[in-house]
């Protein structure tokens, strides 16, 4: 699989888990956060251990030390957010904050690194580094692999 298009999947995935997370309440918002968060720390991890440090080079360098602050502001908020209960007054503010951090982002991975990744990397450079991170998506799936949010047993495979 393509790289960028096995990471582009996963922001469309979470898109879709910040629109559910928003419109609903108690348990259900509970579960579907806890998926969101699982898959953002999946997501961030795949990127962080693998595709940035392959697509790191001259070019793509300060794109990549942006996102990796990207990163860190939304695992801090994560984190917080899964301290919280879903009905805390400050469990809103704190999604709202975390769903414009990752749309911001995506956008700027999407619009400008992603880009230039596919200029600047081969077909064949592409094709194995999807290989790679589908592989490693297979184990950061696995309990305990993740440092945030284990996933349930309800979250799917990926």
């Amino acid at each position: 699989m393509d790289p960028i298009e096995l990471l582009t999947q996963q922001h469309v995935e979470a898109e879709d888990l910040f629109q559910q997370v928003a419109v609903v309440a108690g348990a259900e918002r509970l579960q579907l956060f806890r998926r969101l968060a699982w898959l953002l720390t999946l997501h961030t991890q795949l990127e962080e251990r693998y595709f940035y440090p392959a697509v790191k080079l001259a070019e793509t360098s300060e794109l990549v030390q942006h996102s990796f602050e990207d990163h860190a502001e939304a695992k801090a908020l994560i984190t917080q957010m899964l301290q919280l209960d879903v009905s805390d007054m400050q469990f809103e503010p704190a999604l709202v904050s975390l769903r414009t951090s990752v749309e911001a982002h995506v956008a700027e991975e999407r619009s400008m690194l992603f880009p230039l990744v596919r200029r600047l990397l081969t077909a064949g450079q592409l094709e194995r580094l999807g290989d790679e991170l589908t592989r490693r998506v297979h184990e950061l799936a696995q309990p305990g692999a993740l440092p945030t949010v284990a996933p349930e047993a309800d979250l799917g495979a990926y």
